[in-house]
């Protein structure tokens, strides 16, 4: 096993997003590997421009806190911190992030989404991170 999200899971997300987003706002997903860059990024037609650094930026925090990004919200919150205790610039407690882990439950990458309102993008965000999980 080589820890990396492999590539035709990754090509089948892409492949999928318009159907798994029907039905809503366009959105865009940003795929990160086990060292938070870039894998895959793919932005449908009307989705706006803000929206691709914040879908980077939810899947390289669930990548690098192992978490969803809405569960790192809920810990900021209930532990009274802030975001820049962690000295990253790159976080960000917008739910729509969701980390990818192998069979052996290692964090081997991390999934973005943006465009939509923020339990919308987690929402879609699961399902995406799923689908990576399962063709692992």
């Amino acid at each position: 096993m080589n820890n990396a999200i492999p590539f035709h899971a990754v090509m089948d997300v892409l492949a999928r997003l318009e159907s798994e987003a029907a039905g809503g706002a366009p959105v865009c997903v940003a795929i990160v590997n086990r060292t938070g860059g870039l894998a895959a990024f793919l932005s449908m037609d009307g989705t706006p421009e803000r929206a691709v650094p914040i879908a980077q930026s939810k899947a390289y925090t669930a990548m690098r806190m192992e978490s969803a990004t809405q569960a790192f919200h809920d810990r900021l919150v209930r532990e009274n911190l802030s975001i820049a205790d962690f000295c990253d610039p790159g976080f960000s407690a917008l739910p729509g992030g969701v980390p990818v882990f192998d069979g052996a439950g290692r964090c081997i990458g991390g999934v973005g989404i943006s465009g939509r309102k923020p339990q919308e993008d987690a929402e879609l965000a699961e399902r995406l991170a799923q689908r990576l999980m399962e063709k692992e």
